[in-house]
């Protein structure tokens, strides 16, 4: 019954997904950037006083006839930038299979299937902890069906790839204290059993994203004293640290960038001048902690941690059974607290979008947190202590669907633009870029997408426009970056096109405003 249970709840999360998925109107400009650098031709550029038709946009976000399967491309973009290549190998083979195609549905079948393998992952690290029904079940619903793992779910980046790597990897360090006595006399069995899983996980870990370092480094750090202190086992424990370094630098040897990216470029170099200054340090764990608390828990966090805290009053002022500490939630809070502090020194701050750096180990949040609880209310032995606490957790994860408008990455203000867009689609559309920032086009792809042609032009470039189609438009659509440029930019269209009298601003939105000239 209880395994019957588990498979309701998964199908349930991936069907909420799904729910939300057709509910999904827009992307993020990362997320522009993940079909681009997984599926690019020729390269998106911008050019200036130039039309550029809707294919030539097209063709860089979906897979080209013949151009499937690229991973070398899929490598060498990567290791142009900040990032490691395994999420896009696995992307770019999804998109491979529907050339020709730009669709939301690859970005989000790509995480569904990551999804299952988080939540399969969750469910055996689960039963490896041996905690009760109540608990396993409820950890599982109150993740697979949390707005912040949809919200996961809805952004096409590597971050539900990331859960799997962490999950699959708290999943193998328990299982490695749990196996540890019946394999730490036989070298082989202990190498082959025990270490390897987890050097391969890391090797792919690491690939998915670099922030998988920072659990792996907590929690393995956490297993090596475990062996040293608690078994005294020096042996053991300097294979577990060489397989560990091995699985990384084999992860350098195979793609050397990412080197550079960790100690130099602009993440890199940012990302470690945020982990060093001390002064940040109290108000990047407030804003990650209030995330936590508003999108996670629905706001009802603190009324969780009081309760915890009475009932552990309770159980200590009766003097019942001490409370104790086993290994496996000792490793497991290490990792999970050592990832969400690392990360809430280097992640960006970027208002609720920033939750993503710190959804991978939201799970085991969860259940930690749960295990606790129902831990002190074990020691309790009040049946309806144990109910009230239930229901608690159950009304705040209603409450973050229903009131809370909790999923982040659905972009429904999009529709509207789109609409428009659609609308105007027979009139002259153009883009008036800032040249310092001209990949910022990407934040309008959905807009630009509706016409069959759009007209390119540099705002710093006041020159006369001469082109026929845009000088003699009844009605032109103007899409601005916001910069110093940006009202003689304007006066040039003006100046330029006879037709043009009147300028109304239809929409503003980050770093763009939207014009009709007529």
């Amino acid at each position: 019954m209880k395994k019957g249970i588990v498979y309701i709840i998964l199908i349930a999360s991936v069907l909420l997904s799904i729910f939300y998925g057709f509910q999904k109107s827009g992307f993020h400009e990362d997320e522009y950037y993940t079909y681009f650098s997984s599926n690019r031709s020729l390269g998106l550029y911008q050019p200036d006083r130039e039309w550029q038709d809707r294919q030539t946009i097209y063709d860089e976000f979906s897979v080209k006839p013949g151009e499937g399967f690229n991973y070398r491309l899929v490598k060498q973009v990567q290791s142009w930038d900040v990032h490691p290549p395994v999420y896009y190998f696995i992307f770019h083979t999804l998109c491979s299979f529907v050339p020709g195609t730009f669709t939301k549905w690859t970005g989000l079948i790509t995480n569904l299937i990551a999804f299952v393998i988080s939540y399969m992952a969750l469910y055996a690290l689960l039963k490896a902890l041996r905690l009760s029904n109540k608990v396993m079940l409820l950890t599982l619903a109150f993740w697979g069906l949390n707005p912040q793992t949809v919200s996961c779910n809805m952004l096409i980046r590597m971050y539900a790839w990331l859960t799997a790597a962490i999950f699959i990897c708290a999943y193998l360090h328990i299982r490695f204290i749990r196996e540890y006595e019946g394999n730490k006399d036989d070298l082989k069995r202990y190498c082959i059993g025990l270490v390897l899983p987890i050097a391969v996980v890391s090797y792919l870990g690491v690939l998915i994203q670099y922030f998988y370092i920072f659990f792996f480094g907590c929690i393995g750090f956490a297993l090596t004293i475990w062996l040293l202190v608690r078994k005294k086992d020096v042996r053991n424990a300097a294979v577990y640290v060489a397989g560990c370094c091995i699985s990384m630098v084999f992860a350098v040897l195979t793609y050397p960038a990412m080197v550079h990216h960790l100690l130099g470029g602009y993440r890199g170099t940012g990302a470690t001048g945020s982990m060093f200054a001390l002064d940040n340090t109290v108000m990047r764990l407030s804003f990650f902690c209030g995330l936590l608390n508003d999108f996670v828990f629905g706001k009802g966090l603190i009324l969780i941690a009081a309760i915890f805290i009475g009932g552990v009053m309770l159980v200590l002022s009766k003097h019942q059974k001490e409370l104790k500490f086993t290994p496996e939630a000792v490793i497991l809070t290490a990792g999970t607290a050592g990832y969400f502090f690392l990360t809430t020194k280097a992640a960006l701050l970027v208002g609720s979008a920033s939750n993503r750096y710190e959804m991978p180990i939201y799970g085991l949040v969860i259940l930690l947190i749960f295990w606790a609880v129902y831990y002190v209310a074990d020691r309790i032995g009040n049946k309806m202590f144990t109910a009230a606490i239930t229901m608690v957790i159950l009304v705040f994860l209603i409450k973050g669907h229903i009131f809370g408008g909790n999923v982040l990455f659905l972009y429904k203000e999009d529709v509207a633009k789109i609409d428009y867009a659609r609308e105007n689609k027979e009139n002259v559309a153009i883009v008036m870029f800032n040249p310092a920032t001209p990949h910022n086009v990407w934040r309008l792809t959905d807009e630009l997408l509706q016409y069959d042609r759009v007209f390119y032009m540099n705002e710093e470039n006041l020159d006369k426009i001469t082109e026929p189609d845009v000088v003699n438009a009844d009605k032109i659509v103007l899409y601005v970056a916001d910069n110093d440029h940006k009202e003689d930019a304007l006066k040039n269209i003006t100046d330029s096109c006879g037709k043009v009298e009147n300028m109304t601003q239809i929409d503003s939105e980050d770093m763009w405003t939207t014009y009709e000239a007529q």
